[in-house]
């Protein structure tokens, strides 16, 4: 997983682009919830490039970030010229915190979940971390309708070329880390959990703008064959694209948002 992340780490802002009006509603948003003072202490396991806790930080919050990766919080480092002393970063798993119990008034993670191993073992470490009468973001910012549809069809066109045992692998099924399934999960734990929007946007894309990003191979289901059947199945899917849209130059757009479901009262 790590070296997934160093290998796209210069990619991750550009395929997962937050506009800079949004990131800030975003984080008025996030500030507002966890009713955030000057002394509120905040930690990311897979803080990654700082999409989220850029503006927390250059706002003088106390930031802790963990990640796997080390390329993508040299990424962040770069964004911020020099670390500031009030950003810690440490390079570690996610799903094993190194800190002492009821150490953060706020955790929040984004897309993190479903990368654990092991999702109640790294829900317990948060918890475990988590001051008890602090704050858990789950943050969310998934595909819109057209990019959902889009890789939908990439993914049909990869399925017959995977790897068997891609196919085959026994693997534990957990309860789907976003939306009423997590929060069904927090409940179950005693906790109090609240579904907020933080933003809304419209987002628009050329057929040609989304085929030319895939190519970078920025997301992971670009990773799910080898290098040379993966372009081999991208020269087929522009075919089938130009037929489906009738040109690259097609604008495609439909709505994103920035969901966070806040958990509070988890002691």
């Amino acid at each position: 997983m790590s070296n997934y992340y160093d290998g796209i780490a210069p990619l991750y802002d550009v395929s997962r682009p937050l506009p800079s009006l949004i990131s800030e509603q975003v984080t008025d948003c996030i500030l507002e919830l966890v009713k955030a003072t000057p002394e509120t202490k905040f930690l990311e396991p897979g803080i990654g490039t700082g999409r989220t806790a850029l503006p927390i930080i250059k706002r003088g919050y106390s930031y802790t970030g963990v990640d796997i990766s080390k390329e993508m919080m040299d990424e962040l480092k770069r964004k911020l010229h020099e670390v500031p002393d009030n950003l810690t970063l440490i390079q570690a798993d996610a799903s094993s915190l190194m800190f002492e119990d009821d150490g953060f008034d706020v955790v929040l993670t984004t897309h993190v979940l479903h990368l654990l191993p092991n999702l109640f073992q790294g829900l317990s470490e948060i918890r475990r971390v988590l001051k008890p009468s602090g704050y858990y973001l789950a943050c969310e910012n998934l595909q819109t309708q057209h990019q959902k549809d889009f890789e939908g069809q990439l993914r049909a066109m990869l399925a017959p070329y995977q790897e068997k045992s891609l196919q085959t692998t026994q693997v534990i099924s957990y309860p789907s880390p976003y939306g009423e399934e997590l929060a069904q999960v927090l409940i179950q734990q005693g906790a109090t959990v609240e579904r907020v929007t933080a933003a809304r946007w419209q987002v628009e894309q050329t057929v040609g703008e989304l085929l030319d990003a895939y190519e970078l191979r920025p997301y992971g289901v670009c990773w799910l064959v080898p290098e040379n059947i993966f372009f081999q199945v991208m020269r087929e899917f522009r075919k089938w694209c130009l037929e489906r849209y009738g040109s690259e130059d097609v604008v495609l757009a439909s709505e994103a948002t920035f969901e966070i479901t806040v958990v509070s009262n988890w002691a």
